[in-house]
């Protein structure tokens, strides 16, 4: 069996998740980076994004994380984020009609429906969306 490494996904309120891994797969600062068993300590920040890891069972598992920090001591990493969804949670349906609310209010800023910062609310929402509607794709298996 492949070597593990414990994963610790910590939010403001609790411990969200805890589990042995065989890798890690995070959006981070400059680029996606990857973690194995024995990695050398390492610490980064992390862009909001996907996360993927196997789990010890060989399973792959796919995240939804905000943006947030990362680091990789003593055989162990922890992610310190506020905001993040398991794969298995997000509802594409549901993601396809937020995607296509937030597309109707972008194009209503040509008009000058909604001010410059209601735009870049929107963009980054709309960035957020595709990013979740990739990982119902992953999981589903395309």
């Amino acid at each position: 069996m492949a070597e593990t490494i414990e994963l610790e996904i910590i939010t403001s309120r609790e411990v969200a998740l805890r589990a042995e891994i065989r890798d890690l797969y995070i959006p981070a600062f400059l680029g996606e980076a990857g973690v194995l068993a024995q990695h050398l300590p390492y610490l980064t920040l992390l862009h909001a994004g996907e996360i993927s890891y196997l789990d010890a069972s060989g399973t792959r598992h796919f995240l939804y994380s905000g943006a947030g920090f990362l680091e990789v001591r003593d055989n162990r990493v922890a992610l310190i984020i506020d905001d993040f969804e398991r794969g298995e949670d997000l509802r594409e349906e549901d993601l396809r009609k937020k995607l296509l609310e937030t597309g109707a209010r972008i194009q209503s800023s040509f008009k000058g429906a909604i001010t410059p910062e209601e735009l870049q609310v929107e963009l980054a929402r709309q960035r957020e969306l595709h990013l979740k509607l990739a990982i119902c794709a992953k999981i589903r298996g395309k």
